[in-house]
């Protein structure tokens, strides 16, 4: 075999740019110093509780080797999407990073361990974890963790079976590796492999459910807190009550078209013209109508669903129906109302809100118009 020495270096520059870029694969992202848990709404309880678990054990292990206490090494986040499970892990890892001990945090994906190459899956596993090994303390987060380790079977192929044998190892050997905490978030809790749910591993596990009404009222909060004027409290009381199934993300993605909708009725000739036109920001001013109209573009991802394969009934049997189909509704309407409910009623108890917006008769007739 002939090899000439630009062969030889044209390889080895190729096996350190590869060995460069898994290096780089595994370093610690940058923290968004702006996420902290103050910015986070209707979550209390779990912050409360991944303070004493994660935070304390990172920042005071003396506390723990006095007590001859072994805080948890990992904890799962489950519930549904929207939630704020990658929201809390990212405010987590911003307040272990402003206390005195700086502490690295590793954020993946599920699908971003995995790779076409034999091995190198496990391998880029191994890097991450050697990394944060080396710069502990250190949280590991794992997002989707149920495309990295799913439940194993017979009928999955032997190469993501090893995978999640690694992940399995490489967790189970945390107690020698020092301060490091691992966190696995999933919309998915019964498709992770029941091995990673067991003490040692994923020692406790946080459910992440919709937000109830208190909760959405102070998300509403968090997210119109840099408003002016301020709404007051008694209508974001009023609209929370109303965003009945509405996660986290859905509060935020109301509150975006709501102030869409401000600007459009405030200025709609910016959408007309091809120049940069000069604002008034003052003006723009978030009525109960802009709200409303907001909830009629949001649909809740608790509520979408995919569309059924089935067909309407034939012209023949639709009649035949008819009395059982109404007598339905008739029970789905008085469960629901608010899914049901007329527009214009619930445009009219939104705008029975008159302690922060007191429209003058001309913007009334102009809205009406």
């Amino acid at each position: 075999m002939n090899l000439k020495a630009e062969d030889v270096s044209s390889g080895v520059l190729r096996d350190r740019q590869k060995i460069g870029s898994s290096l780089a694969d595994v370093d610690p992202m940058n923290i968004d110093t702006s996420i902290t848990f103050e910015s986070v709404g209707g979550l209390n309880k779990h912050i409360q509780a991944l303070k004493e678990m994660v935070v304390f054990p990172l920042l005071y292990p003396e506390v723990f080797t006095k007590f001859k206490i072994n805080p948890p090494r990992g904890v799962l986040f489950h519930g549904p999407p929207g939630t704020g499970k990658t929201l809390v892990a990212r405010a987590l890892a911003n307040e272990c990073k402003n206390g005195d001990k700086k502490v690295a945090f590793f954020m993946r994906k599920g699908a971003d361990c995995l790779s076409k190459w034999v091995g190198e899956s496990e391998r880029q596993l191994r890097l991450l974890f050697d990394q944060a090994y080396t710069m502990r303390p250190s949280i590991i987060f794992f997002d989707e963790i149920d495309g990295l380790a799913p439940v194993r079977s017979s009928r999955q192929d032997q190469i993501h079976s090893s995978i999640v044998s690694t992940l399995l190892a490489l967790m189970d050997g945390l107690d020698c590796r020092g301060e490091i905490v691992v966190i696995g978030a999933t919309n998915r809790i019964d498709s992770i492999d029941p091995a990673l749910r067991r003490p040692g591993r994923f020692d406790r596990e946080f459910l992440f459910q919709l937000p109830s009404c208190q909760a959405r009222k102070s998300i509403l909060s968090i997210h119109t807190s840099e408003w002016n004027p301020k709404l007051a409290d008694s209508f974001l009381a009023e609209v929370a009550e109303r965003c009945v199934g509405y996660c986290g993300a859905d509060l935020k993605a109301l509150c975006t078209e709501t102030a869409l909708y401000a600007l459009r009725h405030q200025f709609p000739q910016i959408y007309a013209s091809k120049e940069k036109l000069q604002l008034d920001l003052s003006q723009i001013q978030v009525s109960a109508r802009d709200f409303h109209l907001a909830m009629q573009n949001i649909v809740p991802a608790a509520q979408r669903a995919v569309v059924s394969p089935g067909r309407a009934l034939s012209v023949t049997v639709r009649p035949l129906l008819k009395g059982q189909l109404d007598f339905m509704m008739d029970g789905l309407k008085k469960f629901f109302p608010v899914a049901f409910g007329s527009r214009k009623l619930a445009r009219k108890r939104f705008e029975k809100s008159k302690e922060h917006f007191f429209w003058k008769r001309a913007r009334v007739l102009c809205s009406i118009n």
